[in-house]
């Protein structure tokens, strides 16, 4: 039993060095490497004192499976597979590729071509240039490190290194790139470009240059056919009046359509304006932009800044010039003047801005209310506000008794940011307290109704005299004997609690 063990064994041990013998034997294009063939040349010659190689001369043409390779001259290694070949190489493959340069060097068995001096690949509508390139036939890919140039269509682009995909049509390349376009240039850190849905994706500092804009951000991506894109990470779109910085941003070239996420800030150098909010809208060519997300805009004028806040802006040019609209919960801050509103416009064209729904302004000591208030600038500031319907103004003076002048119109004029004169149109009202000169003591109170009126102010815009333009109905009464009930103008309103602080615009 023993013996029959031994000579089983013995049996099995030789079964296993035969097969391993016959594994040896078999060509390696079993395992999936074919051999390189010879199609043809003018001259073959070995001499086996040089090398283990033929030299292939003229006209020499290689085939390995579907890849075809011509070339002036080679160097055939049969044995382990391998080419090197000069002049005029061509490597080819049917409805995939064109190779061109004019050395080469191809490893049969890793399919790998290396191809240097003047490389010149073609894959369907793209064109890629270089000095020095590998090719891998089994992944289709190509690679290159000492740059590059690519055309595909209107596109051209160039980069230090690159890596084409050729399976699907994608390009990855970095430092120093650069994509050309007929409508802008693109210049990146690094970009993967597919050439067949023509989207690049560029991370690291990336500049987009236009006619129209420079567009900078350090992640995004830009579809060349449809011309839309998104910009994020330290993103803004520069143009040669205005500056537009957010977290991210998406752009239609074609459409002209825009938006901008978070932390958004618009700078104006025209008109000297800033804006910042969290969510924003552009349209290109209507002039329009949208701001949203507790917009606040910061307008510079006078050598000083006014602050405007609302739940929403929109900053736009047409017909009536460029102009800012403020809806809803408005409030605005400048050191002489103070307002708030349901809606606003700032007509920057005209320097006329507009109050609209129960809109109350504040200058110095005095309340300004109306239906709708206007005011004006010149060149020096305010030069008036203008309460339409129901106007109302109220100063309150030093010993806080209030002089109140009431009518259907209210135009206070200024001289240097501070009131000059009142004129009040349509049903005119007032209630005035009288001071003594030099004194803080009342030497009486005007009660006076009277159609028109103009009341004149004195350096320190306090009232210093009345001017009246109808027949006016009067009562100077002594301070002590002033009917209580007549110290307030019906619709009187002292609203001081919910005039604007600058701390309320940081």
């Amino acid at each position: 039993m023993k013996q029959s063990k031994h000579k089983q064994s013995k049996y099995f041990c030789s079964l296993f060095r035969v097969l391993t013998y016959l594994i040896l034997l078999l060509p390696l294009s079993g395992f999936g490497q074919s051999q390189i063939e010879i199609l043809g040349a003018e001259e073959l010659v070995y001499d086996a004192s040089i090398g283990k190689y033929q030299r292939c001369i003229g006209n020499v043409k290689f085939k390995q499976d579907q890849v075809y390779m011509d070339c002036d001259s080679a160097w055939f290694y049969e044995e382990i597979n391998r080419i090197e070949a000069f002049g005029n190489i061509y490597i080819r493959q049917k409805d995939s590729f064109d190779l061109r340069g004019n050395y080469l060097e191809y490893n049969g068995d890793q399919r790998l071509a290396k191809v240097k001096e003047d490389v010149f690949l073609t894959d369907n509508k793209m064109v890629l240039r270089t000095q020095e390139l590998e090719y891998d036939l089994n992944n289709k890919s190509a690679y290159y490190t000492n740059g590059g140039n690519i055309e595909n269509e209107e596109d051209k682009l160039s980069s230090a290194i690159g890596t084409y995909y050729s399976r699907s049509k994608e390009f990855h390349f970095r430092k120093n790139v650069r994509l050309i376009n007929p409508e802008y240039e693109m210049q990146s850190d690094t970009l993967i470009y597919n050439t067949a849905s023509k989207m690049a994706y560029f991370h690291g500092p990336t500049y987009i240059f236009s006619e129209e804009n420079t567009i900078f951000c350090n992640y995004g991506w830009y579809n060349t056919e449809s011309n839309k894109s998104q910009f994020s990470k330290g993103a803004y779109i520069e143009g040669k009046e205005n500056k537009l910085q957010a977290d991210s941003m998406l752009y239609d070239r074609n459409s002209g359509y825009g938006e901008a996420f978070r932390n958004i800030w618009l700078s104006d150098t025209i008109e000297d304006v800033e804006i910042f909010g969290e969510y924003g809208q552009y349209w290109r060519f209507e002039k329009k932009t949208l701001i949203t997300g507790s917009p606040i805009a910061v307008k510079f004028l006078d050598g000083d800044a006014l602050y405007l806040k609302s739940d929403s802006m929109i900053d736009q040019t047409d017909t009536i010039g460029r102009h800012l609209e403020a809806f809803h919960a408005v409030r605005v801050f400048k050191t002489d003047l103070q307002a708030k509103s349901d809606s606003m416009s700032y007509n920057f064209t005209d320097s006329t801005i507009r109050f609209y729904s129960d809109p109350i302004l504040w200058n110095d000591s005095s309340q300004i209310t109306g239906d709708t208030i206007v005011v004006l600038r010149g060149g020096d500031g305010f030069k008036s506000m203008k309460a339409f319907n129901n106007g109302f103004m109220i100063e309150k003076d030093i010993n806080a008794k209030y002089n109140q002048v009431k009518g259907k119109t209210i135009n206070a004029l200024l001289i240097g940011g501070k009131m000059d004169r009142i004129l009040v149109d349509g049903n005119g009202q007032s209630v005035y307290y009288a001071l003594d000169d030099s004194s803080a003591n009342y030497s009486g109170v005007n009660d006076i109704v009277c159609g028109n009126m103009v009341l004149y102010m004195d350096s320190s815009s306090k009232v210093d005299n009345i001017h009246f333009l109808s027949q006016p109905k009067a009562t100077f009464y002594p301070l002590e004997k002033f009917p209580t009930s007549k110290s307030r103008l019906a619709g009187f309103a002292w609203r001081s609690s919910e005039r604007p602080k600058k701390s309320e615009f940081k």
